[in-house]
């Protein structure tokens, strides 16, 4: 449904919501205890809502069994919050505006029919929203990749997010694609994680008028730009250790103030270089943050990923420092 009025589509789902790693006590056993208290951290931080078995949490890599696990144990954690009870479905219209910590999970698959079963398995885990990962294997045309989320969102009984990452997947779409698949009723929305500003802002200005799709940004380093371009919100891996730099970034841009602007966004960029230089993998790096401040017990990645070797806590120490 559109709207003729400027500003006038309600939203799915706003706010700043951390991409969460997956704890695990080895490499292939999740940590039960530290995913609830992750999902509790964060909410007390301010986010609207968490992301589970993204990029970030290494989804892809994980077996969708353990996709399926991590997301049932952020939904109980969410469900033992004390505003549990004014909970509201996220779907189309002015009831869209989610009352409570959302939960939003990634699916995995190397084709489209293993995406349609990991997205039934995570709705039935519990997800509120499911954000659909491209396969990366085989490269898509943006009318294949169209066709992909039109068929995963026909087959869900959840609604679903875009997840655009063309730097991963090799897979883009074009802001007339965006378009004509937020139209979906079950495509309320799209994370886009790639550096291109101009295309992210492109993707606002194309769905602005469609009620109930919602637009983020998951690239850090172009948040400040992203939010004067008028995205809804944000999914960034560096909320894990930096929510509530992210958090005033965003009301430092309703608020018009430039100079705060600056000064976060440039921190943000710092980290994000930092972590980049540390020669592992964000998840790997984000981990060790996380320990290193006593808020995870161990920093194991899911294999071949690698964690972080006590050698290199050093540079990680660094990063913190930028």
């Amino acid at each position: 449904m559109t709207t003729s009025e400027p500003n006038a589509a309600t939203r799915a789902l706003t706010g700043a919501l951390p991409a969460l790693v997956t704890p695990l006590t080895d490499p292939t056993t999740l940590d039960l205890e530290a995913v609830p208290a992750l999902v509790r951290r964060a909410v007390s931080d301010g986010a609207s809502g968490v992301l589970v078995a993204g990029s970030t949490g290494e989804g892809s890599l994980l077996a969708p069994d353990q996709r399926a696990a991590v997301t049932a144990l952020a939904r109980d954690a969410i469900d033992a919050l004390p505003d549990a009870d004014v909970a509201d479905s996220v779907t189309r219209g002015s009831a869209a505006q989610p009352r409570r910590t959302v939960l939003v999970a990634g699916a995995s698959g190397p084709s489209l029919a293993s995406l349609q079963a990991d997205v039934a398995r995570l709705a039935a885990a519990g997800a509120d929203l499911v954000l659909v990962l491209p396969p990366s294997v085989q490269p898509l045309t943006p009318d294949e990749l169209c066709d992909l989320h039109l068929a995963v969102a026909d087959a869900s009984a959840v609604p679903t997010l875009l997840y655009h990452i063309p730097q991963l997947t090799g897979s883009a779409l074009t802001p007339s694609h965006v378009q004509r698949l937020a139209h979906h009723d079950r495509v309320v929305g799209m994370k886009d994680s790639s550096p291109q500003a101009e295309r992210r802002a492109a993707f606002v200005a194309a769905t602005r008028q469609v009620d109930g799709f919602s637009v983020l940004t998951g690239h850090a380093p172009t948040l400040a730009a992203a939010l004067a371009a008028g995205v809804d919100g944000s999914i960034t891996a560096v909320a894990n250790v930096r929510l509530r730099q992210v958090l005033a970034l965003h009301r430092a841009a309703v608020e018009g103030d430039v100079a705060q602007i600056a000064r976060l966004q440039e921190a943000l960029v710092r980290l994000s270089e930092g972590i980049g230089e540390v020669g592992v993998s964000v998840p790997a790096v984000l981990k060790a943050i996380l320990q290193l401040d006593g808020v995870l017990a161990e920093r194991w990645c899911t294999p071949p990923l690698r964690s972080v070797a006590p050698g290199r806590l050093d540079h990680v120490r660094t990063a913190l420092l930028r």
